[in-house]
């Protein structure tokens, strides 16, 4: 929403003006007013706004002034300019300035309105002529067309974009498909190009429906593909030969498994595509490939989970399996843990993250300074069985491979820092008051530390208070606010951006993961 600011010597008419006209209604947002044009300009300089709406006439900066010290900061701003009287002067100058233009008070709210309806406009165009290269005017769609599948665009706002990029609103039918990449191991958008792929998808899928269909393709913020499929009459067999031409296209490109998730039934109401969107989605947050087929299309007809996996019940097993370095026994533990069928395609992606949450958190609890970062980073990515039995098996053999290692020997400052760590980690710590105990200079202090441990100190400091709440997070009923401060976070927000920092997943979800 772009922003407008009001300055007028009369607060009268300064605050009046944010309540004279809907601005929300011509998607703009007030940003605050000023008295006089000094302090506008020490507001604008911190916080630009789209559209400045000012008087002329004012104390110590009248209001050409004002506009052009403006433009020379934020050339793009727009200009209305207030007068309680006719001033040709006035005027010329502030035609030259570029001024949209001149109202006299006291003010006609048509005419202001009439105003903004044309400054909208020549906004669409200044923006229009910024994407006017291919690859921007592709960005712009697919950033229209994904807040239109996940119901973030009015549809008054969808109508207009729709018709200046070409998306096709007014077809009999619709119909969503959602095509997933699979690699465990990297993202997609690291190996490929989505939006070339999402061409190459359009492409083999329009040679089997021809011209009767109208085909939109794009990435999502996951990584997957979206199309649409616009039909003036409904031909769902041809529709899904078309999908599975476009899926053997993409693993020829790729040679990557391809998932593909159908959303709702063909509708004729535009407005119905987020819930068809979120149906195929929602196929993707449930399961996980189990089986061996390179190519997996699934039904919105289809269930949604097929099997279920066994609960992970014995950690004192686990345990003594670890402790042992039993590596044959290990392993069958694993593989009966996250049992899966191959027969089956699919099998419920919750209760096989669980299970494999709570077997490497047993594994991590038993190292000394445990890095809960890396059992839960990778998860969001794992789309398949196998790829999350080789995430579990990871873990474990760092796990057996640390609990091997001697323990690391430190130089006997660093060790003082580490034991400080250890001992006192809910209290204020700094290497500067650290280092004047040790009557040493903490830069040079810093520099030991980071050489001997690998990490610098404020670092080491904030994992190892992480990895206290993580325990306390995963084996306690505490609250996350009272873990936070138990562990020396005085701010809860500033807990959950370190939080999430070190272990890629907030407190809530990864307390969901390991009990549910």
């Amino acid at each position: 929403m772009r922003k407008v600011f009001f300055v007028d010597d009369e607060p009268l008419i300064a605050q009046g003006l944010a309540t004279i006209v809907d601005w929300q209604n011509y998607d703009l947002h007030v940003s605050g007013s000023a008295n006089d044009g000094v302090q506008a300009l020490e507001r604008l300089r911190e916080d630009p706004v789209d559209l400045l709406i000012t008087d002329i006439m004012m104390p110590r900066m009248n209001g050409l002034e004002l506009i052009k010290k403006v433009k020379e900061m934020h050339p793009r701003t727009k200009f209305i300019v207030l007068s309680g009287y006719e001033e040709f002067e006035y005027v010329k100058v502030g035609i030259t300035l570029g001024i949209q233009n001149y109202i006299l008070k006291p003010i006609s709210i048509e005419e202001l309105e009439a105003t903004i309806k044309h400054i909208r406009g020549d906004w669409e165009r200044e923006e229009l002529s910024r994407f006017r290269s291919e690859e921007d005017w592709r960005i712009l769609r697919s950033n229209i067309l994904q807040r239109w599948v996940n119901g973030e665009i009015k549809s008054s706002e969808l109508k207009q974009r729709a018709e200046l990029l070409g998306i096709p609103l007014n077809y009999a039918s619709y119909q969503v498909y959602v095509l997933r990449l699979i690699s465990d191991e990297r993202p997609v958008s690291q190996l490929y190009r989505l939006t070339s792929l999402a061409d190459e998808c359009s492409r083999a899928f329009s040679e089997v429906l021809g011209g009767d269909h109208e085909v939109i393709c794009f990435p999502d913020a996951d990584d997957d593909i979206v199309m649409m499929s616009a039909a003036r009459n409904e031909r769902r067999d041809a529709e899904r030969e078309g999908m599975r031409n476009a899926m053997a296209r993409l693993r020829e490109l790729t040679g990557l498994r391809i998932w593909c998730s159908e959303g709702n039934a063909g509708f004729n109401d535009f407005k119905d595509i987020q819930e068809s969107y979120r149906k195929a989605k929602d196929l993707f947050n449930a399961c996980l490939i189990a089986g061996d087929d390179m190519i997996l299309y699934s039904s919105s007809a289809e269930p949604e989970a097929v099997q279920a996996s066994s609960p992970f019940a014995r950690p004192d097993t686990f345990a003594k399996l670890l402790i042992e370095g039993d590596i044959p026994s290990l392993q069958a533990y694993i593989e009966s843990v996250l049992s899966g069928d191959s027969r089956e395609p699919m099998v419920p992606r919750e209760t096989c993250l669980n299970a494999a949450v709570q077997l490497m958190v047993a594994a991590k609890d038993m190292e000394k300074n445990p890095d809960y970062s890396e059992v839960f980073t990778p998860m969001h990515r794992i789309n398949t069985l196998q790829g999350l039995r080789n995430h579990v098996w990871r873990i474990v053999e760092r796990s057996l491979a640390r609990l091997e290692e001697a323990e690391q020997g430190y130089s006997p400052h660093v060790s003082f820092l580490v034991e400080q760590v250890q001992h006192h980690y809910p209290e204020e710590l700094s290497l500067k008051t650290l280092s004047q105990r040790l009557q040493m200079h903490p830069n040079y202090l810093g520099q030991l530390f980071q050489q001997e441990v690998g990490a610098s100190f404020s670092d080491y400091l904030n994992q190892y208070r992480i990895e206290k709440a993580t325990q306390l997070l995963l084996h306690t009923d505490q609250k996350t606010a009272d873990i936070a401060f138990s562990v020396g976070y005085t701010d809860s927000s500033y807990f959950y951006r370190q939080f999430k920092k070190y272990t890629g997943v907030s407190p809530t979800e990864m307390r969901s993961m390991y009990r549910n």
